[in-house]
């Protein structure tokens, strides 16, 4: 009985929150705030109060000590003490039960099927409390109409020549219509971040939240930071460790220009033609705007919903641009797969050559303190990528050579590889284009999976890898622990989000039996370099 809660009121883009301390649960402090805004003209009525509040504050933001309320810029986030929070959202009509939004305030439920939604059916299969599908449509909360695009917002759109407007990616790209192995790993691995992601609460409340926000122009710094961040995944180095990789968080921008010839642009209401439209003008204005040379080029409209992806032909003399159609992005809550095309279409888009993956690879490297062969000065590994390489002692050996040795490498001594000549960094950027996990080096989708990644829908936040470190072959799970609970895992990778706050994603490996006998020491590899240098000494 003494669990705590927030009743909230939004309005104006402020909150009005109090606090609850004790019996918070829905069959009480839900039903007492769902009775309080279900009487009639309830909502003009409260609007009035609380417009009347904010008229007598005059710019400042704290209420009167005699007020139960107090008030924030910010929404109250539920924390281990704070279990319940209800929210009246009197800006957009909607009622959210822990940051999420269930109903309309104009067609509210009744108590006893409030309780059945919000108690018996509101986990969603990422395990987050949602409006289950056995909600009405008509008590569901409503997104809003899209804006009105005026047409000089699509003024650049309409007068470039377009030669296609629902293209598919291989055409968009020149590339095969099936997925090659390496970049099916790409696809695999991306619906997992996307699924753990939606299975962080106050990243799927944001996801949920982003549906009612009208405008790019609306969107808040979080907002802004959620969406940036989840399409940014694809274009970052395919290297993650909590302990050795160290991504920077993005920093707000109208356009991240993620690689040298693509620019990602957050926005919103894609599935909208002349929102679409207008997103696409936004792009070609600025990859006309920030590019001299000619050449193709690549924009990404995001909206965490959907996707889309133009190219952007620069000729000497014209330009012309394709582009696909908004294509799902995100996964429905109560997804049965976690395959999207819009996730396949940005893996894909991210496989793509990287001229400066390796440059970029050693920025973000931080050798782990407790390896004992510690590098004396990370900072000289990414000056020195920066740089001309050494002149090799060894280029005329053939490049399949060279690219064997890589694959036998743990990533540091990978690295340390690229800065030898110009032939061995071709082969480390070959060897990068792969996923590296805590080591491992992502080679195929497992095709056989535990069984308990089939139960309870962890399939959606979690797979399986067939990996290799060092040349010795390996199984790696990604998003759960060996037997199936995160907390088992004792190592695990960061993904890039908010400042001092990653997204934790429990990784677990194990080499494979078959492997064990015939694996490598490090002193057998030394040995093999050793003849190597010899045989082209001689």
């Amino acid at each position: 009985m003494g669990t705590h809660g927030y009743i909230v009121y939004r309005y104006r883009d402020m909150y009005f929150y109090k606090y609850n301390h004790w019996d918070s649960y829905p069959e009480n402090l839900g039903v007492k705030t769902l009775d309080s805004i279900r009487y009639s003209n309830a909502i003009t009525s409260k609007r009035q109060q609380l417009g009347e509040v904010l008229d007598k504050l005059d710019g400042r933001d704290q209420l009167d000590e005699d007020d139960d309320f107090q008030l924030s810029k910010h929404r109250p986030q539920n924390d281990i003490l704070i279990l319940w929070i209800y929210e009246l959202d009197l800006d957009h009509n909607v009622f959210h039960i822990n940051g999420m939004p269930f109903f309309d305030l104009e067609c509210l439920p009744d108590s006893d099927s409030f309780l059945e939604y919000v108690c018996n059916d509101s986990k969603d299969h990422y395990g987050n409390i949602t409006c289950p599908p056995i909600c009405p449509p008509e008590q569901r909360y409503k997104r809003p109409a899209p804006p009105v695009i005026n047409d000089p917002d699509i003024e650049t759109y309409q007068s470039l020549v377009c030669t296609g407007t629902q293209v598919a990616l291989s055409n968009l790209l020149a590339i095969n219509d099936t997925l090659s192995p390496d970049e099916h790993v790409r696809v695999s691995l991306l619906e997992i971040m996307i699924g753990q992601c939606m299975s962080t609460p106050y990243v799927a409340s944001m996801m949920q939240d982003l549906g009612l926000v009208l405008s790019p122009g609306q969107l808040t710094d979080n907002f802004w930071l959620t969406a940036s961040s989840m399409a940014n995944i694809t274009f970052l180095p395919q290297m993650f460790d909590s302990e050795a990789i160290f991504h920077p968080v993005l920093t707000r921008e109208e356009f991240t220009w993620v690689r040298k010839d693509t620019v990602l642009y957050i926005s919103t209401y894609l599935d909208d033609k002349r929102c679409l439209q207008a997103a696409m003008s936004r792009l070609i204005d600025e990859i006309l705007e920030e590019t001299d040379s000619p050449g193709d080029y690549f924009g990404v409209a995001f909206s965490i919903l959907h996707c889309a992806i133009i190219k952007v032909v620069k000729d000497v003399h014209t330009t012309t641009f394709s582009h696909t159609a908004a294509l799902e992005f995100s996964p429905s809550f109560y997804a049965e797969s976690p395959s999207m095309p819009g996730i396949t279409a940005l893996a894909r888009l991210g496989y793509r050559i990287d001229p400066k993956v390796f440059v970029r690879a050693t920025q973000i490297f931080r050798q782990p303190e407790k390896r004992k062969n510690k590098r004396a000065d990370d900072e000289a590994l990414a000056h020195g990528a920066d740089g001309t390489p050494h002149k090799a002692i060894c280029t005329v050996l053939p490049l399949e050579l060279w690219r064997e040795v890589a694959l036998h490498l743990e990533l540091p001594d990978l690295l340390t590889f690229g800065l030898i000549s110009k032939s061995c960094r071709e082969v480390a950027s070959m060897v990068l284009r792969y996923p590296h996990i805590c080591g491992y080096r992502l080679v195929a989708a497992a095709k056989e999976k535990p069984e308990y990644l089939m139960r309870y829908h962890n399939f959606l936040r979690a797979s399986c890898f067939s990996a290799e470190r060092a040349g010795v072959p390996a199984t790696v799970l990604v998003g759960t622990g060996r037997d199936g609970w995160s907390s088992s895992s004792t190592i695990g990778i960061d993904l890039p989000f908010y400042p001092d706050f990653p997204i934790r994603v429990p990784v677990s490996a194990e080499v494979q039996a078959q492997a064990k006998e015939s694996t490598l020491t490090s002193l057998e590899m030394e040995r093999k370099m050793w003849g190597l240098r010899s045989q082209h000494d001689s």
